[in-house]
């Protein structure tokens, strides 16, 4: 399956009110995109329900049967139990996914799992993470580049929407999979572009913390600055790393924030003007949590990864135009990508492709 651009795709563009209820945010969505959502979390289940086994090995044996009843969609969100998922996925956030349950008639329990398939999937060995971004500037205004290369389940690119949040006259837009309320790739016009690289796992995933994604989108839901955007993806621990490729709309606006637990490292634009990220860490802090994967070496005490160094040699030269900076993610695109895009948010100019 090739990638195809959004615009000649029949997918709409979500609008949520974010000054309505939690709860009755994704109703709509839920009741017109109910058989949609369906067929992704049945790929989602029977992906889980194959990985179980494998990501279960990783917990202590006293939590294994709880884990396992989670990733097979059997957790039942009633009495105490709701608290703990409301402190796992945010009070307001948890309330948005009962709220699409209820819209669209589909079990909870693997909603719940689906706004969980970035840690869990940074908890498989055998995933494969190959994730790229850049960022560069054109006419000395930023823009970011990103394939998401994420085949977990291998329908993702197939059921990739854009939502656009509004609370007043403020917007942002953000490209995820359908049913997931969380943040992956997102620009807010005039103000930011983020999007969110999977980052080697460090130890097993703290579950008392918020989701990666839900982090982010709690962020972007805050912020009207791209300096509040930077901050406020520093300020809180995670359940898993991550890393956070950010842009404003000045050209030293351009950061990588390397997410580890309650701590983080921020990586500035080079003076070559360009910022690369992949799956690695690249600071001096966090690059002895590096696996040694194929592809990547430690050479000389640099980790380095052929996708990081392809990026390195196609931004040699300066992109002109917006889709000759989009071109350049080419040579590291391949089968698992499920869409990748352009943001300019200086200017609100995008181009967003995903797979049909």
């Amino acid at each position: 399956m090739s990638l195809i651009d959004y615009s000649q795709t029949k997918r709409p563009v979500f609008e949520i009110d974010l000054e309505l209820a939690p709860y009755d945010r994704w109703q709509e969505v839920g009741r017109k995109e109910r058989a949609r959502l369906g067929r992704f979390l049945a790929d989602i289940k029977k992906m889980a329900k194959q990985q179980a086994e494998v990501w279960l090995q990783q917990f202590p044996k006293p939590k294994q049967p709880f884990i396992r009843r989670l990733l097979s969609g059997g957790i039942k969100v009633t009495g105490p139990l709701s608290v703990f998922v409301a402190r796992i996925f945010g009070e307001e956030y948890q309330e948005e996914i009962r709220g699409l349950a209820h819209g669209s008639g589909h079990d909870l329990s693997t909603l719940f799992l689906s706004n969980l398939m970035y840690d869990i999937s940074v908890g498989i060995a055998a995933m494969p993470t190959a994730c790229s971004s850049f960022s560069t500037t054109l006419d000395e205004r930023p823009v970011l580049v990103r394939t998401m290369d994420w085949a977990l389940p291998r329908s993702t690119g197939k059921y990739t929407y854009i939502t656009r949040f509004w609370k007043g006259s403020n917007s942002y837009i953000n490209v995820a999979p359908l049913g997931c309320v969380g943040v992956l790739s997102a620009m807010r016009t005039g103000a930011w572009a983020v999007t969110l690289n999977q980052a080697p796992p460090n130890g097993l995933p703290s579950i008392l913390q918020w989701p990666a994604m839900h982090r982010l989108r709690a962020a972007c839901d805050a912020s009207l600055s791209y300096a509040s955007l930077v901050r406020r993806i520093r300020e809180h621990q995670t359940m898993t790393s991550f890393f956070a490729h950010a842009v404003g709309t000045k050209a030293h606006e351009q950061a990588v924030i390397e997410h580890v637990a309650e701590t983080s490292h921020i990586r500035r634009v080079r003076p070559d003007g360009h910022l690369i990220q992949t799956n690695h860490f690249t600071s001096k802090r966090y690059k002895h949590l590096n696996p040694q994967e194929d592809g990547c070496m430690d050479a000389g005490g640099d980790y380095q990864c052929w996708r990081y160094e392809e990026l390195e040699k196609r931004l040699k030269k300066q992109p002109a135009t917006l889709r000759g900076a989009f071109g350049k993610i080419s040579p590291v695109t391949y089968e698992n990508t499920m869409n990748s895009m352009i943001l300019s948010p200086a200017d609100g100019e995008s181009i967003v492709r995903v797979k049909e």
